[in-house]
Parts: structure tokens; C-alpha cells; sequence
């Protein structure tokens, strides 16, 4: 439509013409620029598309050691295993963005009680939470963030495995509260006609957890359970990094370690519709 309109406009002064149009005598209409507008509903458009946005991450966890804290009948308690979690967000003026989590498990718990040692593990199980970063301070002058994460996951799987025999009643939950306070910096390395983007990052986690695994001997009456074990160090270090590789400016790659409380790390992507 704007290309017929154009080419009858060039075609209206080409033709010959006997005298000069006055046209309508009310200066004030149209009352818009075409193009004017169409820049101002692209720039509105850039601007929604900027505050509000959704992206998706898939998290490869892996957990080598995580030891916990239980009663005294109960020792050496630790959990190993992965977890692989579908990661849903959205953003708000890049101060604040809401998620949920849910995903798959295969985990391992391990501890001694009775004299025996005991491991349970489990089937592939369900994860799944939800929670929310909050950008808190930003240097104007460094590019220093300081960025609250509070989020809360649950797991609750199926048994594959128990190493005592004829073992009955079983049950596997565990329940995470999790906050954490990051720092990062932005670091921007132009790379053609986009730029290549490496943050890292790096602070503290408080870890809440609720271990619930637990199961019945059937032939001796005894009862094995962790009787909501909890993280043996609550506050814990995680540090890691985000890249954006500069020919993929809409997808984002992820490493991250967590030390003291738990030994683990995560690899992970992040691609934004």
C-alpha cells in the first residue's frame, strides 16, 4: 500500500498539469507522519520487547557430594546425582524476573544407620519451583551488579534402588528453600557487527533443606530414614559465568560452580523468544 501511494505521488508531478492544486484548506490533517508513526510503533515495540520478554534454559545439574545433618543414630549422610530442569522466565525493565522450574532427577542418597550401610536410589523423578531475581545496586561508574535470587524447588521421585533387603514403605522428597546474594560484571568484547558478552559471577547461597528418604525393613521391623536431614553447612559459595557468543546474540551459555556446602556444578543455556 505505501508503494502504490508513493508511485502515485511521483506519477501526479510528472504529469502535465494546466494549474498548481491548492488542495484542502485545513493545514492541521493528517494529523500523523506516516513514517513518523511507523518509527514511533517500531521504538514502542523495541521498548515492550526490551521490559518484557520470555526466555527458556535447560539446567544440566550435576551433584558430586552434598553432606547433611541428621540425628545422631544417623551418619555420613550425603546425596549424589543430576538433575536436568526446563527453565521458564520472564523479564521486567531488567530489574526483576519471575521463573519457574520444573525437571527430571536421578539422585543417590547415601548414610549409615543400624550398623548397615545404606543407599537409596532414585527412579527418574519430578523436580519442579519456582522463583525470582531481584537486581538490588548497580555501579554507573564499574557496571557492578548485586543481584538477590530467592527461589524454591521440591523433588519427589520414585524408588529404583535400596542396598538392604527386603526393604518396604519407601519415600523420597526433598524439599529447598534457596537464597542468594551474586555480584557480576559485565564485560563486552565487540566481535564484527554484534558484541560478545562474558559475565561472571560470584557470592554467597543460605541453603534451607528438608531431606525426607525414608524405608521400612519388612523382616526385622526397623526403620531407615534420614528423618528430615537438612544441609550439614547452610551457607555455601557459588560463582560462575554467563557468555553470549556474538553470532548467537538471542542465546546464552552458563557454567557455574557451588562450594563449601555442597560440591557441585551446572552447565547450562538460555534461549530468549
Amino acid at each position: 500500500m505505501k508503494k502504490f501511494l508513493v508511485t502515485c505521488f511521483i506519477l501526479s508531478i510528472a504529469m502535465p498539469c494546466l494549474a498548481a492544486t491548492v488542495g484542502g484548506p485545513d493545514i492541521s490533517i493528517p494529523e500523523g507522519s506516516l513514517y513518523l508513526k511507523q518509527k514511533a510503533v517500531n521504538e514502542t515495540l523495541s521498548r515492550y520487547e526490551y521490559n518484557w520478554n520470555i526466555k527458556t534454559g535447560v539446567d544440566i545439574e550435576v551433584i558430586t557430594s552434598r553432606k547433611l545433618h541428621t540425628s545422631s543414630e544417623v551418619t555420613n549422610a550425603k546425596i549424589e546425582g543430576q538433575n536436568a530442569v526446563l527453565k521458564l522466565s520472564t523479564n521486567f525493565s531488567d530489574a526483576f524476573e519471575p521463573y519457574i522450574k520444573v525437571g527430571t532427577c536421578n539422585l543417590k542418597v547415601k548414610w549409615e544407620q543400624n550398623g548397615n550401610d545404606v543407599t537409596m536410589e532414585t527412579e527418574p523423578g519430578l523436580v519442579w519451583g519456582g522463583g525470582a531475581k531481584l537486581k538490588l545496586w548497580e555501579s554507573e561508574d564499574y557496571k557492578i551488579k548485586l543481584t538477590l535470587d530467592a527461589q524454591y524447588r521440591k523433588t519427589d521421585a520414585g524408588v529404583d534402588m535400596i542396598s538392604i533387603s527386603s526393604a518396604a514403605s519407601d519415600s523420597f522428597e526433598i524439599d529447598e528453600l534457596q537464597a542468594s546474594l551474586i555480584a557480576s560484571k559485565k564485560y563486552v568484547f565487540p566481535m564484527g557487527l554484534r558484541d560478545y558478552y562474558i559475565v561472571p559471577y560470584g557470592g554467597l547461597t543460605y541453603y534451607r533443606t528438608d531431606v525426607d528418604v525414608s524405608f521400612s525393613q519388612s523382616t526385622t521391623g526397623l526403620l531407615y530414614s534420614t528423618y528430615n536431614a537438612n544441609d550439614n553447612r547452610e551457607i555455601g559459595i557459588v560463582m560462575g559465568f554467563d557468555i553470549m557468543p556474538s553470532l548467537l546474540s538471542w542465546y546464552l551459555f552458563n557454567f557455574e560452580m557451588r562450594l563449601v556446602n555442597e560440591t557441585a556444578f551446572t552447565l547450562g543455556g538460555t534461549l530468549k523468544f
